[in-house]
C-alpha cells in the first residue's frame, strides 16, 4: 500500500477520526461513506503505528471536508492503485479533456504510469460534485527509467501550460519517494539541489541526484 493508493474497508468497519465529533454530519457521512463500499486514500502512515491512517474528503454539500480517519488493518478488503486519468476524462470539458488524453497517450509510451487524486478522483469516485471553476488537477506520475523522468517533466509542463487550470501533482521514484513536479521541473538542470521528498512515512530533503540514482537504465535483450 503507497500513498494515494484506493484502499476499500469492510463496509461494517469500525473507524475514528480526530476531525470530528462521533454522530455529528461529518462523522456520519464518513460512516455512510464506508458503508456504501467507497473507496478511502492511503495517508502517509505514522511511524510506529498499530492502525492505518486514512484520508477522506467529503462532497461540496458538505464543505468539501476533510477527515483523517484511522482503521485497524484487518478493516481492510482491498487495495487498488489510484484510478486512470482516462477514468476521470468524461468529467472535465472537452478541451481539457484532449490535452489530458494526449499527456495520457505521452505516458504510456513512455511506459510512466498516471493516476489522478485530488478533487477530480473524489467526484469520479463517488459522483458528486467536488470541483469549481479554480479547481487543479492533481496527478500521481510514476516513474521507474531515467528516460522516463524527462520525457515525463516535457509531457506534464507542455500539458500544464495548454490547460485553463492548475496542473499539479508529484513524480514518484522506485523506492517510493515523491516530489511536486513542478520542483522537479524548476530544478532537473541542477541535480545537487535538495527537493522537497513525501515519502510513505516522512518528509524531507534530499538530493536530487540521489532520487536519479534510483531509477534503473531500460535492459533491452536481443
Amino acid at each position: 500500500m503507497r500513498r494515494h493508493d484506493l484502499v476499500y474497508l469492510q463496509r461494517d468497519a469500525l473507524f475514528s477520526t480526530p476531525c470530528a465529533e462521533t454522530g455529528d454530519p461529518y462523522w456520519q457521512a464518513a460512516g455512510d461513506w464506508i458503508a456504501a463500499g467507497r473507496p478511502l486514500v492511503a495517508a502517509r502512515q505514522p511511524v510506529d503505528s498499530e492502525r492505518l491512517l486514512l484520508g477522506l474528503s467529503l462532497p461540496s454539500a458538505l464543505q468539501r471536508k476533510r477527515l483523517s480517519i484511522t482503521v485497524d488493518h484487518g478493516a481492510v478488503a482491498r487495495v487498488c492503485s489510484p484510478l486512470s486519468l482516462r477514468h476521470c476524462l468524461p468529467l472535465l470539458p472537452a478541451a481539457q479533456a484532449e490535452i489530458l488524453r494526449r499527456l495520457d497517450v505521452g505516458a504510456a509510451a513512455c511506459s510512466a504510469r498516471l493516476g489522478v487524486f485530488g478533487s477530480l478522483a473524489w467526484e469520479a469516485l463517488s459522483g458528486e460534485s467536488y470541483r469549481h471553476a479554480e479547481s487543479d488537477i492533481d496527478l500521481i506520475c510514476n516513474i521507474a527509467m531515467p528516460e522516463q523522468f524527462d520525457t515525463m517533466l516535457t509531457l506534464l509542463q507542455q500539458s500544464a501550460d495548454a490547460l485553463p487550470c492548475r496542473l499539479d501533482g508529484e513524480m514518484r521514484f522506485p523506492d517510493g519517494a515523491a516530489v511536486a513536479w513542478r520542483e522537479l521541473a524548476a530544478q532537473r538542470r541542477q541535480p545537487a539541489a535538495q527537493v522537497l521528498v513525501k515519502g510513505e512515512r516522512e518528509v524531507g530533503l534530499r538530493p536530487l541526484q540521489d532520487l536519479l540514482a534510483s531509477l534503473k537504465e531500460e535492459c533491452c535483450h536481443a
